[in-house]
């Protein structure tokens, strides 16, 4: 084998497929699709058949910024940097940050059981001033446009996308530099759209003392939160969804389909059986699709697009249907 054809094989053997990636790394598929598409972080070779391929420099690379992420700093941050770069800001992870943090840094804190917390450890959280505290998000989103605030800190049992509004809105009203979340629970696409967003985000549970911490070195480094526009839009990126046309007539009843789910052909096939039950699924998913709440104009026209789509998947399942009723000569 020529010494080139060796190489090159030798460098395949030393890369790994996404699903392989995502269990070393800790990150979901599409978190690591979504940092090498959009922020550059890296980028991947591919196989013969196209599928994705990443070195081990690649492996430790996002390993690295989840560490980093996990601690608060945005991707859009780190991403670039280089390898070398970003092992040497793992290992002054315990370290505050390059910059020096201001004498004074003034938080509002939304929730529960935080606000009580930080207000027991008043005198040990300097340069942090807590200048307002609530369990009240109405009687918050008032009292923080009255205030002067670099960070606001909100517990969020869960993390979604109304969740990640109400934070934007807050860093708006009250003209903050960004929000920090507290959470629980939370999809991965959520959670990278709030850090993208720039939105400091830290899982539940987390002490005073880490949340200090984390708020001294965004201070430093001085993280914002990301302007809205139309690439962060958290109600569904600016998406664009197919066009839609007429939704087919549905060619069954509910009581045809019913009695298709139990009845015996001659030859004692299932398939009747079968395709009637995808049927009776698929419509029930259709109007599901087509009644759902809407938040906006775009995800309306997100549901009409599942509305249509799935009307499309059981029109094509009710036509195989009556192929195999006119082919079994049963009587519906």
């Amino acid at each position: 084998m020529p010494e080139i054809a060796r190489k090159v094989k030798a460098e395949k053997m030393d890369s790994y497929g996404i699903g392989a990636v995502s269990k070393m790394t800790g990150l979901t598929d599409h978190t690591i699709r979504v940092w090498e598409r959009r922020y550059s972080a890296i980028v991947a070779d591919r196989s013969d058949t196209g599928r994705r391929l990443y070195s081990k420099d690649d492996v430790e690379k996002l390993a690295l910024l989840k560490r980093l992420t996990d601690q608060g700093i945005g991707i859009s941050q780190i991403a670039g940097h280089s390898l070398s770069e970003l092992r040497e800001r793992a290992r002054n992870m315990g370290e505050i940050g390059a910059g020096t943090p201001p004498e004074e840094i003034r938080v509002a804190v939304l929730g529960d059981f935080l606000p009580v917390q930080f207000l027991e450890h008043n005198r040990q959280i300097t340069p942090l001033n807590i200048v307002a505290t609530d369990n009240d998000a109405t009687r918050f989103g008032i009292d923080i446009g009255h205030q002067s605030l670099d960070y606001i800190i909100v517990e969020c049992p869960v993390l979604d996308q109304p969740a990640i509004q109400r934070l934007t809105e807050y860093v708006r009203v009250s003209g903050a530099r960004a929000a920090m979340a507290l959470y629980k629970f939370g999809t991965s696409q959520d959670v990278d759209r709030a850090k993208d967003l720039g939105i400091i985000v830290v899982r539940s549970p987390a002490d005073v003392d880490q949340l200090r911490s984390l708020l001294m070195r965004a201070a430093s480094e001085n993280v914002t939160i990301a302007p809205r526009n139309e690439e962060t839009e958290i109600d569904g990126g600016g998406a664009e969804w197919p066009a839609t046309g007429e939704i087919p007539a549905r060619h069954y009843t509910q009581q045809q389909l019913a009695r298709l789910s139990k009845i015996t052909s001659a030859i004692d096939c299932e398939c009747p059986h079968h395709l009637a039950s995808l049927v009776t699924d698929l419509t029930a998913f259709e109007i599901y699709s087509s009644q759902c709440a809407n938040r906006n104009e775009e995800d309306a026209a997100l549901h009409r697009y599942l509305h249509y789509t799935t009307a499309q998947a059981r029109a094509t399942i009710e036509t195989a249907l009556k192929k195999v009723v006119e082919f079994e000569k049963l009587d519906i």
